[in-house]
């Protein structure tokens, strides 16, 4: 935290910045029933945030403004450059495995939300789960679809200042070839890598009988020349030391992935945009909700009579 609070002090770029429209983040009818440990009758969680279509997986910022963002619908139940899902829940909620894959690493950054949990689930496609309080699997562990990965929090710099009006929530993020996608798919596009199982509609689940072996997905075709290269050029000595000490090879390039996105100044600007992984048939996988059938069926929007699309 006292190097994270230092970044922000010295780099204005990483401070958290907000605007009189960030007031609209701030959602007491979520945030107290979720801290008192209430999850909905109807086992429906609350979409707190989407991805922001405009900014989002493009560039990173600690910001909470909203001048710009909109979500897939054309909505705006988002904040400039979200780069995930918010999915409200109680702290110390299980969160699963959206798809068979590999635990292959943890970061914990206070400016980016706490503890992260990070799966390779193999083609290039990445998952991972921020606003942690306890890690369950280990790293290197293969997960089925629906193994509990971590127990959800409410750690990092926004949940920290905006306590208790902010509501714990899992921050979800998808990646493919090493960028943040939103995993919800606009009319007009395809599928693709990464989307919902059900279009648009997350559902809990436990292993489908068409999932493969998490075994299989070890081999993620790291471009070992690239992953070798990038570390000679990181220019930050923490993050350098945190990719030196990582336990294995995906491990590095899931760190190193996540570095690039959301720690900029720890790269030179002709990293950025560089692949660390060889070309391969992309994943086939589709995703499930991030919180467990025991707890939850599925997600909604919690619109605002602000936020909710345009009528056609």
């Amino acid at each position: 935290m006292r190097r994270d609070v230092g970044i922000a002090l010295t780099r204005s770029s990483e401070g958290l910045a907000f605007g009189l429209a960030s007031a609209g983040l701030l959602r007491p009818e979520l945030s107290f029933p979720a801290y008192a440990g209430l999850v909905p009758r109807d086992g429906v969680s609350a979409i707190f945030n989407f991805f922001d279509r405009n900014g989002g997986g493009r560039g990173f910022r600690s910001v909470a403004t909203r001048k710009a963002m909109r979500d897939f619908r054309g909505g705006t139940l988002s904040y400039d450059e979200h780069d995930g899902t918010d999915f409200v829940c109680p702290p110390g909620t299980p969160l699963v495995a959206v798809a068979p894959g590999v635990v292959v690493a943890y970061r914990d950054q206070w400016l980016r939300g706490g503890l992260t949990a990070i799966v390779d689930h193999g083609g290039g496609l990445v998952t991972q789960y921020t606003h942690l309080s306890r890690r369950i699997a280990e790293p290197g562990q293969p997960v089925r679809r629906g193994d509990v990965v971590a127990l959800s929090g409410h750690a990092g710099i926004d949940m920290t200042v905006f306590f208790p009006w902010v509501p714990p929530h899992i921050h979800f993020m998808v990646w493919l070839d090493g960028r943040p996608i939103d995993p919800y798919r606009a009319p007009s596009e395809p599928q693709g890598p990464g989307a919902w199982l059900e279009r648009n509609d997350p559902r809990a689940s436990g292993p489908l009988a068409h999932d493969p072996d998490p075994i299989a997905l070890i081999d993620i075709g790291i471009d070992d020349a690239a992953l070798a290269d990038s570390m000679a050029q990181c220019t930050d000595p923490h993050v350098l030391a945190e990719l030196e000490a990582a336990p294995s090879d995906a491990a590095r390039v899931a760190i190193a992935e996540d570095s690039l996105h959301h720690q900029r100044f720890a790269w030179p600007n002709a990293r950025q945009g560089v692949s660390l992984r060889r070309p391969e048939a992309p994943s086939t996988l589709r995703l499930t909700l991030p919180l467990p059938s025991s707890h939850y069926v599925s997600a909604k929007a919690a619109d605002t009579i602000w936020t909710r699309p345009p009528r056609n």
